[in-house]
Protein backbone atom coordinates (compact mmCIF):
# COMPACT_ATOMS: atom_id res chain seq x y z
CA UNK A 1 0.00 0.00 0.00
CA UNK A 2 2.63 2.02 1.05
CA UNK A 3 4.25 1.56 -2.99
CA UNK A 4 0.85 2.40 -4.33
CA UNK A 5 0.86 5.80 -2.02
CA UNK A 6 4.34 7.13 -3.01
CA UNK A 7 3.81 5.98 -6.68
CA UNK A 8 0.16 8.47 -6.57
CA UNK A 9 2.43 11.05 -5.27
CA UNK A 10 5.39 10.72 -7.84
CA UNK A 11 2.64 11.30 -10.57
CA UNK A 12 0.70 14.19 -8.91
CA UNK A 13 3.88 15.68 -9.05
CA UNK A 14 4.84 15.17 -12.50
CA UNK A 15 1.50 16.42 -13.49
CA UNK A 16 2.20 19.58 -11.56
CA UNK A 17 5.22 20.32 -13.31
CA UNK A 18 3.81 18.80 -16.75
CA UNK A 19 0.89 21.72 -15.90
CA UNK A 20 3.23 24.61 -14.69
CA UNK A 21 5.98 23.61 -17.92
CA UNK A 22 3.05 24.27 -19.79
CA UNK A 23 1.61 27.39 -18.20
CA UNK A 24 4.79 29.20 -18.53
CA UNK A 25 4.82 28.21 -21.95
CA UNK A 26 1.73 29.66 -22.82
CA UNK A 27 2.27 32.52 -20.79
CA UNK A 28 5.40 33.23 -22.91
CA UNK A 29 3.52 32.91 -26.24
CA UNK A 30 1.05 35.00 -25.21
CA UNK A 31 3.29 37.68 -24.18
CA UNK A 32 5.25 37.29 -27.85
CA UNK A 33 1.78 37.72 -29.37
CA UNK A 34 0.77 40.79 -27.50
CA UNK A 35 4.23 42.48 -28.67
CA UNK A 36 3.43 41.92 -32.63
CA UNK A 37 1.54 44.46 -33.90
CA UNK A 38 -1.34 43.20 -35.93
CA UNK A 39 -1.22 42.98 -39.37
CA UNK A 40 -3.43 41.71 -42.53
CA UNK A 41 -2.24 38.63 -43.95
CA UNK A 42 -0.65 40.90 -46.85
CA UNK A 43 1.76 42.26 -44.25
CA UNK A 44 -0.31 45.99 -43.64
CA UNK A 45 -1.17 47.03 -40.38
CA UNK A 46 -4.15 47.37 -39.39
CA UNK A 47 -4.09 50.64 -39.13
CA UNK A 48 -2.87 51.21 -42.76
CA UNK A 49 -5.28 49.20 -44.47
CA UNK A 50 -7.92 50.70 -42.86
CA UNK A 51 -6.77 53.79 -44.47
CA UNK A 52 -6.76 52.81 -47.77
CA UNK A 53 -9.86 50.75 -47.16
CA UNK A 54 -11.41 54.23 -46.07
CA UNK A 55 -9.34 55.69 -49.10
CA UNK A 56 -10.57 53.65 -51.28
CA UNK A 57 -14.79 54.42 -50.57
CA UNK A 58 -14.11 57.81 -50.52
CA UNK A 59 -12.51 58.36 -53.94
CA UNK A 60 -15.38 58.55 -55.93
CA UNK A 61 -14.11 58.84 -59.23
CA UNK A 62 -11.02 56.18 -58.81
CA UNK A 63 -8.45 58.85 -59.77
CA UNK A 64 -6.06 58.01 -56.63
CA UNK A 65 -6.92 61.10 -54.57
CA UNK A 66 -8.88 62.64 -52.79
CA UNK A 67 -11.16 65.75 -53.49
CA UNK A 68 -12.39 68.27 -51.20
CA UNK A 69 -16.23 67.35 -52.85
CA UNK A 70 -15.31 63.75 -52.02
CA UNK A 71 -14.12 63.91 -48.84
CA UNK A 72 -17.42 66.11 -47.95
CA UNK A 73 -19.42 62.40 -47.10
CA UNK A 74 -16.74 61.95 -44.56
CA UNK A 75 -16.99 65.43 -41.71
CA UNK A 76 -14.28 63.95 -39.73
CA UNK A 77 -12.01 63.85 -43.05
CA UNK A 78 -13.47 67.06 -44.83
CA UNK A 79 -12.82 68.75 -41.08
CA UNK A 80 -9.05 67.82 -41.39
CA UNK A 81 -8.51 68.41 -45.09
CA UNK A 82 -6.48 71.41 -45.27
CA UNK A 83 -4.10 70.04 -42.43
CA UNK A 84 -3.59 66.64 -44.25
CA UNK A 85 -3.15 68.45 -47.11
CA UNK A 86 0.77 68.52 -46.83
CA UNK A 87 1.80 69.49 -50.58
CA UNK A 88 -1.24 72.26 -50.69
CA UNK A 89 -2.79 71.31 -54.05
CA UNK A 90 -6.04 70.96 -53.03
CA UNK A 91 -6.06 67.06 -52.90
CA UNK A 92 -5.14 64.25 -50.44
CA UNK A 93 -2.86 61.55 -51.77
CA UNK A 94 -3.10 57.99 -50.30
CA UNK A 95 -0.14 58.89 -48.50
CA UNK A 96 -1.41 62.11 -47.09
CA UNK A 97 -4.27 60.23 -46.31
CA UNK A 98 -2.75 57.53 -44.29
CA UNK A 99 -0.38 59.24 -42.69
CA UNK A 100 -3.12 61.50 -41.24
CA UNK A 101 -5.74 58.39 -40.80
CA UNK A 102 -2.78 56.99 -38.68
CA UNK A 103 -1.96 59.56 -36.50
CA UNK A 104 -5.60 59.99 -35.79
CA UNK A 105 -6.07 56.10 -35.15
CA UNK A 106 -3.81 56.45 -32.52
Amino acid sequence: MTQVRSLDLSLIRRARQVIAVTATGFAMAGAALAQTPATTPSGQSDVAAAAQSAFKRLDANKDGKLSKEEVTRNPSVAAKFEAWDQDRDGALSLDEFSAGYGATAK
